[in-house]
C-alpha cells in the first residue's frame, strides 16, 4: 500500500493589472501571508441641517425619508504583509535571483502604485470598452487598477493605498536579497464585473450559512 498522500493543491495569492501598462503588472505572492485583514466603517448622522432631525417634515414623503437619517458605509480596506527573499531562487539556479535579488519584484510593486501619467499605456479595461466610469473611484483614473486574486472565490477590484518596503539583506552590489512588505488596498466597490462577481459569491456563502440555522436554536 502506498504511503503517498495527496496534498490539496496550494492556490497563490496575486495582483493582477486591470488594464494595459508596459510594462505589464502582474505579480504573484512568493509565500502567501499569514494573515489577512479587512475593514470597514459605517458612520449614521441624524437628519436635519443640525443633525437634530428637524425640519425634515417639510417636503414629500420620499424627501422625508431621505432627511430622516444618513448612514455612510465606507470601502472595504485590505491589509497585508508579504515576504520575498531571494534565497530558492538562488538555490534553483536562477540567473535573475543571482544578479538582481528580489530587485523585479519590488519594482513591480512600486509602479503599482504610481500614477499612470508615469507610465507607458496606462489604460483600464474598462476606458477600453467604453465604460470609463464603472469604478466610481477618482484614484481609479490615475493609479493603476489592481485584481487582488485571493483564491477563486475572491476576485477584487482594488487600487494600492499604501506600500511600505523594508529591505533586510542585501548581495555586495547592494541589490535586496529579503524584504518585508506591508500593503494597504481599497475595494472598488460599484458596478463592475470582479466586484460583482466577489460580492455574488459573498452573497450565495452568506446563504449556505442557513446549515447552521440548529445553533441559532441555543440562543432562544
Amino acid at each position: 500500500m502506498s504511503d503517498f498522500i495527496q496534498r490539496p493543491k496550494l492556490l497563490r495569492g496575486a495582483f493582477v493589472e486591470y488594464g494595459l501598462s508596459l510594462p505589464p503588472l502582474l505579480f504573484a505572492f512568493q509565500f502567501n501571508p499569514e494573515t489577512l485583514t479587512r475593514s470597514r466603517t459605517a458612520s449614521y448622522t441624524a437628519g436635519g441641517a443640525d443633525g437634530s432631525g428637524e425640519g425634515c417634515r417639510d417636503g414629500n414623503e420620499a424627501q422625508q425619508r431621505a432627511c430622516m437619517s444618513q448612514v455612510q458605509v465606507s470601502e472595504e480596506s485590505i491589509g497585508l504583509t508579504l515576504q520575498l527573499d531571494a534565497t530558492e531562487a538562488l538555490n534553483d539556479g536562477e540567473g535573475l535571483a543571482g544578479q538582481f535579488g528580489i530587485g523585479p519584484q519590488l519594482s513591480v510593486l512600486e509602479l503599482m502604485i504610481y500614477p499612470k501619467t508615469d507610465q507607458l499605456f496606462g489604460f483600464p479595461i474598462g476606458n477600453l470598452l467604453g465604460a470609463s466610469d464603472q469604478f466610481g473611484a477618482a484614484q481609479a483614473k490615475t493609479i493603476p487598477i489592481l485584481l487582488f486574486v485571493w483564491g477563486r472565490k475572491r476576485v477584487m477590484p482594488v487600487v494600492m493605498t499604501s506600500l511600505t518596503i523594508t529591505e533586510q539583506e542585501y548581495f555586495p552590489d547592494l541589490n535586496p536579497k529579503r524584504a518585508t512588505v506591508a500593503v494597504q488596498l481599497k475595494v472598488l466597490e460599484g458596478f463592475n464585473p470582479p466586484y460583482l462577481y466577489s460580492h455574488g459569491w459573498r452573497t450565495a456563502l452568506a446563504a449556505m450559512n442557513l446549515g447552521n440555522i440548529g445553533g441559532f436554536l441555543n440562543v432562544l
